[in-house]
């Protein structure tokens, strides 16, 4: 009986590193909201992370989570170092190509819970009724995140962050 079940295991478990073998080398999680007010107003809400905390969903994970800013509010190279929570985690977001008022792009380096390195983009342009803001994200699939991945709908999960986030980032700009 219980060299049934060992050899049912190694079974089920070479049929789930065989799946996460198959998942796709890389991801892209993006998602866009139109804003009522012009991309000179929306954009100096997202480039300077200093502004983040009035409208990043991930701000809210942690109440007592430590904050260290580096550079130049709203500069390339400037940082934001954050420890939190098991939600909130550990990393690094730096500003890394600013190109006013249409384009943002960040690195981000998650150390907790899941080291991760991937890019941010924000890009700004003209829509119906404003401006269309839209949040992207897009690294490397580790095979620990191709594993996840069978589990969990990561794109549902951050993409419902970035609609939140948006949401606020909205409401934020739109206030007279």
């Amino acid at each position: 009986m219980i060299k049934t079940v060992s050899i049912l295991l190694l079974v089920l478990l070479g049929a789930l590193l065989l799946m996460a073998s198959r998942q796709p080398d890389a991801f892209a999680i993006e998602r866009s909201v139109v804003v009522s007010a012009p991309a000179e107003v929306i954009y100096p809400k997202i480039a300077d992370l200093h502004q983040w905390s009035a409208w990043s969903p991930y701000e809210k994970l942690d109440a007592q989570m430590k904050k260290v800013f580096n550079g130049t509010p709203g500069a390339a190279g400037a940082s934001y170092y954050w420890s939190g929570n098991a939600k909130a985690g550990e990393g690094t977001m730096t500003v890394r190509e600013l190109m006013p008022p249409s384009k943002i792009t960040m690195q981000l380096d998650m150390l907790k819970p899941i080291e991760g390195h991937n890019v941010i983009e924000f890009n700004l342009e003209p829509a119906d009724g404003g401006t269309r803001v839209t949040w992207a994200m897009r690294g490397a699939n580790s095979f620990l995140s191709k594993i996840i991945g069978l589990f969990m709908n990561m794109d549902t999960i951050i993409g419902t962050d970035f609609e939140d986030g948006l949401a606020s980032l909205k409401t934020q700009a739109e206030l007279k």
